[in-house]
């Protein structure tokens, strides 16, 4: 018989720096989580705005609160290995200061977890908030997407499936058997989330997405996430998911009818209009993060019909997750 996971087996950490503004929402959210007190560590990462006053007097109240300084800026990828090595759970929710978590989250990622127990990853998608609060909360469905191994993940998280990097759950024993490799994941700059959580899988791991929005308010604010990738991110990011991709005539087929669309989408992100759109996508090609279909793409007038045809047909074939609609509490 498999374990039953309760609140005894999950903490949270939750990182700032100089966000004291929004730090007690955050705080707040996961202070009044359905599934009852848990551990909450707040790393404070250099922070010079009086965060360290606002969690010492919350901590008076809430004893479950605790606070890490971390003064190195420089270095954040240290302040989330100290968490590791601080956590005593055996799943860890990794939590941004920025953002307010529904209140039932935590118990419907348990819920999932005992349902699934192979289990490493839980997220959630999200929806974007100016100020969010933890104000109005209405009732969230319990439907979510499981994918049973790490090769079905990958596939799910190319193609830009609203994954939260923000209120992701992990196994705490894959994030400590995980190999941090800064030099490795700067080739991907601010999209190097997605890389890094399947990374943390084990093969036959699998992993949870929550489908409301209504589970995470996202802060949305000028500054944050402003810049997008680069083009040598943006290929690295497509080299990483294609070895997960190219291993089956069925991935083979889905990376075809997704691969201009996520190219389109980044370049625009990126705001680097130094090569036009058909010069970028042609050298994505051929420095292999592109496929056959998406050459036929750019074809100048037909392009269109081929672009429209990938867009019918991804409406019909879909990453093979299995989608869970009762999720019993």
């Amino acid at each position: 018989m498999s374990k039953l996971y309760t609140k005894e087996n999950i903490e949270a950490f939750i990182f700032t720096s100089n966000k004291k503004d929004f730090l007690k929402e955050s705080i707040t959210s996961i202070l009044n989580q359905t599934i009852g007190d848990i551990s909450i560590t707040v790393i404070d990462i250099a922070s010079s705005d009086g965060t360290g006053d606002l969690v010492y007097q919350m901590s008076k109240e809430y004893p479950n609160i605790k606070y890490y300084w971390h003064g190195d800026s420089e270095n954040q990828v240290e302040a989330f290995k100290k968490a590791i090595e601080l956590t005593q759970s055996e799943y860890v929710l990794m939590f941004h200061s920025e953002d307010v978590l529904h209140p039932s989250y935590l118990e419907y990622a348990i819920s999932a977890i005992n349902k699934f127990p192979n289990t490493s990853i839980v997220s959630t998608h999200y929806q974007g908030w100016s100020n969010p609060t933890n104000d109005n909360w209405q009732d969230a469905s319990k439907r979510f997407d499981y994918c049973p191994d790490k090769k079905t993940f990958a596939n799910y998280l190319y193609r830009m499936q609203r994954f939260a990097f923000s209120p992701t759950v992990y196994k705490t024993q894959n994030l400590r058997d995980h190999i941090f490799d800064m030099e490795y994941y700067g080739q991907f700059g601010g999209i190097g989330d997605k890389p890094f959580a399947a990374n943390t899988m084990q093969e036959n791991d699998g992993a949870i997405i929550f489908r409301s929005r209504k589970l995470l308010r996202y802060r949305t604010y000028v500054g944050r996430h402003d810049v997008g990738p680069s083009y040598s991110e943006i290929i690295a990011f497509n080299h990483f998911f294609k070895q997960y991709m190219y291993d089956s005539v069925y991935s083979i087929f889905m990376y075809n009818l997704i691969n201009f669309k996520q190219l389109r989408n980044a370049y625009f992100w990126g705001h680097d209009f130094t090569m036009s759109l058909e010069e970028f996508i042609e050298q994505a090609i051929n420095e292999d993060a592109g496929c056959i279909w998406t050459r036929l793409c750019i074809i100048p007038y037909l392009g269109v019909i081929f672009r429209e045809t990938a867009h019918i047909l991804r409406k019909f074939f879909k990453t093979q997750y299995k989608r869970v609609f009762n999720l019993s509490i």
